[in-house]
């Protein structure tokens, strides 16, 4: 399969899952009370940080290997079925000392029967692998969103039932066990059991499987490290007006990395070698990313104050102050979030492990500035640890593809200047037509919107080639 359709059923999974877990959640919400809600949360937490060491980089391995042979799968799949079986012993082990910490009894039996869902999804991680190297995307895609319906149509019925949280740990149970069994049956590999684990083969892929999972362990502590701090500087309402804000940003934010960086990652193994093709895919997926991203997110940056005036009420207006700031840090973010397939495509996690040291120390020290300030110069802080960490890993990576930081910003520069013209144009708007801050309807948010979607599409067309192509030969059609 090529990008473009691997892309496309990437984002049809990624899409319907959001749309079925949004009604999930509407419903539920109605039937569950937010304290079993809360549970569900706590245990998502240990439940995260399991998923990040579940098959610890193994899966990466083979997608990225240039050849595979049968003794490298058999070592993968004996490896994360031995690794998740231990960690659901080990979160079980837990369970009530964390229930402890919480105050939370319930809690023990919530962690103990969540913790299936390591050996199922560990079971089933060489043969995903294996179908996402062939790009099999189509059948995912399809098996993805099938358990994932089913998964809620269980939950809804045990809800209505009065099962409270225990619907929500049995949904993700039967996600995980749905898709187990379906990747099973639509994958032609099988274990086998003579000789499970080859240390020379575990040996071979060692150096790259660690680099990454530490580099996901790295990020995982960097995108938690903000909230842990807020909650313990500043205040719980603050710290839930900032989550506000971050959920908002990082919500479209996720859905196309999701789909880029899986995408992606498969077509950029099989060129790994072949520079002109991976630097060529590489950019214009970039382009593609920041024609969605740039617009979007200065939009709502403009728009902040009256869209979460009219969407969440006046009493989230500190949420508005930081979405400010964090939505433009979502437009750098939305192309480092690249990187990870590039370094990995390339056998080259070492450098990414490296690279998210030096990224983490960047933003664990910008939040320690802006926790003495308030909490829109705590994300203003953010923004800028964001900027100055974009120059060394995209150098890197540019480096990496056999390009540079020129053919890079010659590549992006018509998104920009036609997102820097949309900015001029609300300027304007704000001083000669009407405050935008003043805005106090939907009608009169859509109604403003649209003018400048028009200048940033006329821009676009206007600035960039590859865009202006596009445009004609859809309209040829």
């Amino acid at each position: 399969m090529s990008l473009l359709s691997n892309a496309k059923w990437n984002a049809f999974t990624q899409f319907s899952k959001i749309g079925i877990q949004g009604v999930n959640l509407v419903y539920l919400a109605t039937i569950i009370p937010p304290a079993e809600y809360g549970l569900m949360a706590m245990a998502t937490v240990v439940l995260n940080l399991g998923l990040l060491l579940r098959d610890l980089g193994t899966s990466a391995a083979l997608i990225q290997r240039k050849t595979l042979n049968e003794s490298l799968k058999n070592t993968v799949f004996w490896l994360n079925t031995f690794v998740g079986c231990l960690l659901a012993l080990i979160v079980c082990g837990l369970a009530p000392w964390i229930a402890a910490v919480y105050h939370q009894e319930k809690l023990t039996l919530v962690l103990s029967v969540m913790s299936i869902i390591f050996p199922l999804s560990s079971c089933a991680a060489a043969h995903l692998a294996l179908m996402e190297r062939e790009s099999r995307f189509k059948k995912i895609s399809l098996i993805e969103v099938s358990s994932s319906l089913v998964s809620v149509l269980v939950a809804i019925i045990m809800a209505n039932f009065g099962w409270g949280v225990f619907s929500l740990v049995v949904q993700a149970v039967v996600m995980n066990l749905m898709s187990a069994i379906q990747f099973w049956l639509a994958s032609d590999w099988r274990p086998s059991l003579k000789k499970m684990i080859n240390f020379a083969e575990l040996k071979s892929i060692f150096g790259f499987s660690a680099n990454l999972s530490l580099f996901n362990l790295i990020n995982y502590f960097s995108r938690n490290v903000d909230s842990f701090m807020i909650g313990k500087y500043m205040s719980a309402a603050i710290l839930g007006s900032y989550n506000l804000a971050y959920r908002i940003m990082i919500f479209p934010l996720q859905s196309l990395t999701y789909v880029a960086s899986r995408s992606l990652y498969p077509i950029l193994s099989r060129s790994q070698d072949d520079l002109p093709v991976l630097r060529e895919i590489y950019l214009n997926c970039v382009f593609v990313i920041l024609v969605i991203t740039a617009p979007l997110m200065s939009g709502i940056a403009i728009f902040s104050h009256p869209f979460i005036n009219l969407v969440f009420g006046e009493q989230w207006h500190i949420t508005a102050a930081v979405l400010t700031w964090l939505a433009p840090t979502a437009i750098v973010q939305s192309v480092l979030s690249t990187a990870g397939p590039v370094f990995s495509a390339r056998g080259r996690t070492d450098i990414l492990m490296r690279l998210g040291i030096v990224g983490t120390g960047l933003q664990v020290g910008a939040f320690f500035i802006g926790i003495h300030y308030s909490i829109t110069q705590f994300a203003m802080c953010y923004l800028i640890a964001n900027i100055i960490n974009f120059f060394p890993i995209m150098t890197c990576l540019l480096r990496l593809i056999g390009s540079d930081l020129t053919a890079f910003s010659r590549k992006i520069l018509p998104v920009f200047a036609a997102t820097l013209g949309m900015l001029l144009f609300y300027l304007l708007v704000n001083v000669l037509v009407i405050p935008l801050d003043s805005i106090d309807s939907y009608s009169w948010l859509v109604t403003a919107v649209i003018p400048g979607m028009v200048v940033y599409g006329g821009l676009l067309i206007l600035f960039s080639v590859q865009f202006r192509a596009v445009v004609l030969a859809r309209l040829g059609r």
